[in-house]
């Protein structure tokens, strides 16, 4: 019933006890009998019973209940050996084979398996019912993450990885940086469900402690429920950094006095300067060009990002807009001639698809290298994952060189750069700042940091 509150649900105590007694009548095996109960009895006009459906499908998805056969993973390498017997040879096959890869004792434990072959299926099996076994509905404070995503972790064994990745480190350097890859990842999937499960559990919160939570929840964990409440938190923070740096500096009428000028000006008069005249100082316009990576991976990062970044055209007046995923394109004129939203979607449709930032740096730089100047901030927002591809670095140092800054802002764990086909400690040198950024707290912080230097 807290839920439903938390949906803008009325419930009274006496909608519960009847809540209560259609649930013994109806039971919980058929999810749609008990549905239609509820609604009948909670759900007073159309607009309550639109919301309670919403609310029953989001509190019941996803559905844990998998065939039992399915909840094991299993092995995807063809081998149809006994995996108790593969982990543990015999005297005899150790002696013949003296290179034994040391990852082979982990091999056949259901968790390793599905890791390595990156078994999707199996992975959400487990996950789900670790989530149940950890009881991650019972989440309600943010600070609680932390405590859920070990309770889940230690329901998949991962503790058998950890003391693997102990026993290898200093005997197997190459073999400990497989494991704590792989740890990583499954880490990273645990803390999403984790985040999933507070937005789905703490809606009855205050609406203050769901905006302070959703401002450092990863813009790709974000549910569609959510989403107007996000993009209100981005108006808002919008709103706050432009009466921060909107001000007008106070114009002095006086500066470095231009001594021959005034003299000049002085000549008709006999020398007497009654017209000094003043020195300026011609200031190049700021601007600023955004390069985003829209493919699937970090899509959702990309909206956000140009969302912000259009919210604050009174102060950031000259910001251009190139979207890619493998072919680069200017997409401003989308957005001074549609609302955000719109230009957005259309920005993902024509450019989405598989990425390599080697073709988009060299397409950037037949199109706006020649217009990047010491008054130019290049934005870029991608992963830096190029399917093995060559990242044109010469291309970024080119940029860092005529701009006044470089920022690369990816949306990954730090922890995650230069794991896989990542690039990214190799194109941080690159650039003049590199950051994690893949909340609304974090992009707040870079783009004031952002208005306070161009002041």
């Amino acid at each position: 019933m807290q839920y439903l509150r938390g949906k803008k649900i009325p419930v009274s105590p006496a909608d519960t006890l009847d809540a209560v007694e259609v649930t013994e009548l109806t039971g919980y095996t058929d999810k749609t009998l008990l549905k239609n109960g509820l609604a009948a009895a909670l759900a007073k006009s159309k607009d309550e019973l639109a919301l309670f459906e919403a609310a029953f499908d989001e509190y019941f998805h996803p559905s844990t209940q998998q065939p039992r056969a399915q909840q094991a993973p299993h092995r995807t390498d063809g081998d149809s050996d006994n995996p108790s017997q593969a982990s543990e040879p015999s005297p005899d096959e150790q002696q013949a084979e003296p290179n034994v890869d040391p990852l082979e004792g982990l091999r056949g434990s259901a968790l390793f398996d599905a890791l390595e072959s990156q078994d999707e299926t199996s992975l959400s099996v487990a996950i789900e019912t670790a989530a149940a076994e950890a009881k991650v509905e019972e989440i309600s404070l943010f600070t609680q993450r932390g405590q859920y995503v070990r309770k889940m972790l230690d329901a998949l064994g991962d503790e058998a990885l950890r003391e693997a990745a102990i026993e290898f480190e200093q005997s197997e350097p190459a073999a400990f940086e497989a494991v704590q890859a792989l740890r990583e990842q499954l880490r990273e999937r645990v803390r999403d469900r984790v985040e999933r499960a507070y937005l789905i559990h703490a809606s009855a919160a205050t609406e203050d402690l769901l905006d302070e939570s959703l401002s450092k929840l990863k813009l790709g964990n974000v549910d569609h429920s959510h989403m107007a409440r996000l993009k209100r938190l981005m108006d808002r923070m919008a709103r706050k950094l432009a009466a921060r740096h909107g001000r007008r500096r106070r114009r002095f009428r006086r500066g470095k006095l231009h001594v021959a000028e005034t003299v000049r000006r002085a000549i008709p008069t006999d020398g007497v300067p009654f017209h000094p005249r003043w020195r300026k100082t011609e200031r190049k316009r700021p601007q600023i060009m955004a390069i985003c990576d829209v493919s699937g991976s970090v899509a959702a990062y990309a909206k956000f990002l140009l969302m912000f970044l259009y919210a604050l055209q009174d102060v950031l007046p000259r910001t251009r807009s190139f979207a890619f995923s493998a072919a680069l394109g200017e997409v401003s004129d989308l957005f001074a001639q549609l609302p955000v939203e719109e230009a957005i979607e259309r920005v993902n449709l024509k450019y989405g698809g598989a990425t390599d930032y080697g073709r988009a740096l060299q397409d950037f730089s037949d199109l706006a290298l020649a217009e990047v100047n010491s008054a130019t901030t290049v934005i870029i927002l991608g992963d830096a994952r190029n399917n093995q591809a060559d990242p044109r670095v010469d291309l970024l140092g080119e940029i860092k060189a005529r701009a006044k800054q470089v920022i690369w802002l990816n949306p990954e764990s730090l922890r995650l750069w230069g794991t896989g086909d990542s690039e990214m400690l190799l194109v941080k040198r690159h650039c003049h700042l590199a950051k994690e950024c893949n909340n609304l707290k974090q992009l707040e912080r870079i783009i004031d940091k952002l208005l306070s230097d161009r002041r």
